[in-house]
């Protein structure tokens, strides 16, 4: 007679949970198991107050995922995790905060992401990946607060349909109105991008930037026979093209180095007001020189507007302790749609320490701001950028526009339906991650 049988996997799941178990306790919040069947839930955390031991039924539910194993994709740094479509839509069609929980029982560790905002880039969803980052996402009582603002995004009261309406909507688009028109190519002893870069910094702190590096040659928007060029490259073998070989060409190796110029053009057209970061791919507003804080005005939708583009942060009631510069910032990509090109803009923040400095709690902040900004303030920011963007390559009264590059708006697009603007949860003048902590 054969009895009963638990499953190995079944004690793994359970090692798992008491894992989180005790790290919620030592959050002080309050632990619920799902118990029985579930389709993708295991328990709920609510959030107490450690101090008061005031509750307020806030609530995030968590589905836990334990192993023995190696962490998939496992690296110094970080690891991923697979998940299906299924769950993918299950998590982020509620309306309570989940969290995802993976324990790896093998080194008595845990580490957390909150599904809602990972799977609200339309990158990640396509990924069907959650990206661990093994010093940010330790689920360990010093996430409490995180996870006290991730509950903070719930969904509360009943839902309802609402009624649905014509809708305007705005493409995150501009249209590449100004393409340059010649190309120029010459043989270069630079083996690599840092040498090139580094040989033509000698001779000038600042070169122009529309230069890259391919196959021992330089390609640019401008003439090579000019300082410090003429210096790095061979500039009496030196040919011109026609720009639009590349433009309108169907090699996608050509595409990619004209597409590498043109993000190269758009660096060194805003390269007055912005810095660009490297490793995020971004480029952000620069605080005017003291540093102090940085306001741009521009004029939106028949009025006139204007945002703090770069401002500090202090701890609130101690005006001299800086916490934190916050950047308004942009991540964009080239497409072109048959012969006509356009900028994809997708508009965020850049923190910094000192108006400079990366900040080493960027990740952080920046997941706070993006919970509590809903569409309205995202499509302001695109504004701000579309005016700004566009003015750059016009010419007026102070000067030329930049000869490379130009940007027009994109048409708004007529949807058939919509959701009228009152049911749509308010968030304005909520500020994200702590800020409601900090002065501007």
């Amino acid at each position: 007679m054969s009895g009963k049988k638990i499953s190995h996997s079944d004690i793994i799941g359970e090692r798992g949970v008491a894992h989180v178990r005790k790290v919620v306790a030592a959050m002080g919040y309050l632990f619920y198991e799902t118990g029985g069947v579930e389709a993708g839930v295991d328990g709920f955390i609510e959030i107490r107050n450690p101090d008061t031991g005031e509750v307020a039924n806030q609530t995030i539910q968590f589905q836990s995922k334990a192993t023995t194993k190696k962490l998939p994709g496992e690296s110094v740094d970080g690891f991923h995790w697979n998940c299906s479509e299924k769950d993918i839509q299950y998590w982020s069609f509620g309306t309570m905060p989940m969290i995802l929980i993976v324990v790896d029982l093998e080194h008595d560790k845990a580490y957390w992401k909150d599904l809602r905002t990972w799977f609200a880039e339309d990158e990640n969803r396509a990924g069907k990946k959650v990206h661990f980052d093994k010093n940010a996402d330790l689920f360990t009582a010093d996430a409490a607060l995180s996870i006290r603002l991730v509950s903070e995004n719930g969904r509360p009261g009943t839902y309802y349909s609402a009624p649905r309406k014509p809708e305007y909507l705005t493409p995150n688009l501009l249209h590449v109105s100004r393409l340059p028109e010649t190309l120029y190519w010459a043989p270069t002893d630079a083996k690599s991008v840092k040498q090139l870069w580094f040989q033509a910094r000698e001779l000038d702190p600042y070169p122009n930037r529309e230069v890259i590096l391919r196959e021992n040659a330089l390609l640019s928007l401008r003439n090579l026979d000019a300082h410090p060029w003429r210096e790095v490259c061979d500039a009496g073998a030196m040919e011109e093209f026609d720009a639009e070989e590349w433009s309108q060409t169907d090699d996608p190796d050509r595409e990619r180095n004209f597409v590498q110029l043109l993000n190269q053009a758009l660096q060194e057209m805003v390269a007055r007001d912005l810095r660009f970061h490297p490793k995020h791919r971004t480029l952000f507003f620069k605080p005017h020189k003291g540093p102090k804080k940085r306001r741009f005005g521009y004029r939106a939708e028949q009025k006139q507007s204007g945002r703090w583009v770069a401002s500090p942060y202090y701890k609130k009631g101690r005006q001299n302790e800086l916490v934190y510069w916050r950047h308004s910032a942009f991540s964009w990509q080239f497409l072109r749609i048959g012969r006509d090109w356009f900028l994809q803009i997708t508009p965020t923040y850049h923190y910094t320490r000192d108006g400079a400095v990366p900040d080493k709690f960027a990740a952080e902040h920046l997941a706070g701001i993006k919970r509590k900004e809903w569409n309205d303030a995202v499509r302001g920011q695109f504004v701000m950028w579309r005016e700004y963007l566009c003015g750059k390559g016009k010419t007026d009264l102070f000067g030329d526009g930049y000869p490379f590059l130009g940007f027009s708006p994109v048409d708004k697009l007529q949807a058939s339906f919509g959701i009228n603007d009152a049911f749509w949860k308010s968030s304005e003048g909520r500020i994200g991650n702590g800020e409601a902590d900090l002065l501007g």
